[in-house]
């Protein structure tokens, strides 16, 4: 027990300061001279890449941001270029200005693209070779749909617009999937969900299951639940219709999995985990509208986008839980799973859990990236 302890303590700085999915925001109205455009990066992710916080107190100010302009004009001139005819265009940044998008601090970078040319190429290199989940969504003017543009990509700018549209989409479900993928915390809810899945609770003890589809059945109704709740509260947090600050909801994301974890291991809760799961479901659709509600689409081009979004959400999902549970079945009859999977899974998600509230609360990073 000792050396598993020691082995959880080991794994919890990983868990808890992995970086988490990351999105900039990008538009470009390309023009006879070149292009206009408008980066957005989240303060966080410049953070990563230059380590801007200057004095290591884990609290980044607009001062430090400003003290590295030259650095963050340096680092936007190599990580995105453009082409036009081939030709490379000479890209301005104007020094960056402080915008706050969905409670979360970006820096936003306005400035041209300098040439001129019949046919613009877009290079995205930002995060490139460090965190491949990173993703921008690009607007061009005249296009009726957002892009999703990965760290490495290189896309032609213009042309139709309607055939931009389905591409837009299936981008948009490739993005669901890697958001969840990504969100650890989203994740770690999941397989909380799932380590007790393949157990039933009788007289103070857990005993594996003998009724493997009696508990898939129990599996369905929990994510169908988990699915119809966050899907609910994306769609209402991405139209505006309700807004609740990213700084109340991730605290709160990271409480469900600390609330699942601790059921785990101190069971007070189980039956009707269904509508547990719609619960902590409704919070967690708040945390995956943080990608699209910034964008600040017209109601079509968001329905197109929310719908894509949704389903890669939808597929990672049961990737996961199915992946889970056909590995949770096979050891259920292990008559250490209780204690030596269940107990310490538990543990461990509960301990990840509760840094995250931690960070989240009082705006710390309690680990190094």
């Amino acid at each position: 027990m000792r050396r598993l302890l020691l082995i959880l303590f080991a794994w919890l700085p990983a868990l808890a300061a992995a970086h988490s999915a990351s999105t900039a925001y990008l538009r470009i109205e390309p023009d006879d001279r070149g292009a206009a455009i408008e980066w957005r990066i989240a303060l966080r992710d410049l953070d990563v890449l230059l380590d801007l916080d200057a004095d290591g107190d884990g609290r980044l100010t607009w001062g430090e941001v400003l003290d590295r302009a030259g650095a963050i004009d340096a680092l936007a001139r190599e990580r995105l270029a453009l082409r036009a005819d081939g030709a490379s265009c000479e890209l301005h940044f104007a020094p960056p200005r402080h915008v706050r998008l969905d409670d979360f601090g970006f820096a936003q970078l306005a400035g041209r693209a300098d040439c001129a040319g019949a046919q613009l190429m877009l290079g995205y290199r930002l995060f490139e070779g460090v965190d491949p989940s990173h993703r921008a969504l690009l607007v061009v003017a005249g296009d009726t749909a957002p892009r999703v543009v990965a760290p490495g990509a290189s896309i032609p700018l213009g042309g139709a617009a309607d055939a931009d549209a389905p591409r837009s989409f299936g981008a948009f479900v490739l993005e669901g999937i890697g958001h969840i993928a990504g969100g650890l915390d989203h994740v770690l809810f999941l397989i909380g969900l799932m380590l007790p899945a393949v157990l039933r609770r009788e007289r103070g003890r857990w005993i594996a299951r003998d009724d493997l589809r009696g508990a898939a059945v129990a599996v369905v109704w929990i994510a169908t639940a988990f699915t119809a709740a966050h899907s609910l509260t994306l769609a209402a947090a991405s139209f505006g219709w309700v807004r609740i600050s990213p700084r109340i909801i991730e605290p709160l994301i990271a409480a469900t999995v600390l609330a699942t974890a601790l059921n785990n291991l101190w069971p007070v809760v189980t039956r009707r985990l269904a509508l547990v799961a719609f619960g902590f479901g409704l919070i967690h659709g708040f945390g995956f509208a943080e990608v699209l509600a910034p964008l600040a689409l017209p109601r079509v081009e968001l329905a197109l986008a929310l719908a894509g979004f949704n389903l890669g959400v939808e597929i990672g999902q049961l990737a996961i839980v199915g992946t889970s549970f056909a590995l949770l079945a096979a050891l259920r009859r292990w008559p250490g799973y209780p204690r030596w999977v269940l107990a310490p899974g538990s543990a461990l998600l509960a301990l990840a859990a509760g840094v995250w509230i931690v960070e989240r609360v009082f705006d710390l990073s309690l680990f190094a990236v």
